[in-house]
């Protein structure tokens, strides 16, 4: 287990090896954690303000 705080909203959590950000965080100490929460809230003002759907999108066209 590791304590860690959301970088946006300040929140105070315990994350283990089943959380996405646990080993890049566990390699950097100094990197940054992002709540699920916020994670989520960012991924949907960017499509609102965008305009675009991440499912809409080839994950092929980056290999161009």
């Amino acid at each position: 287990m590791m304590n860690v705080t959301c970088f946006f909203c300040k929140k105070e959590y315990s994350i283990n090896s089943s959380d996405d950000q646990y080993f890049k965080i566990k390699k950097n100490p100094k990197a940054s954690y992002v709540c699920k929460d916020c994670n989520t809230s960012m991924q949907k003002e960017a499509q609102r303000s965008t305009g675009l759907n991440p499912d809409a999108i080839d994950p092929y066209s980056k290999y161009l």
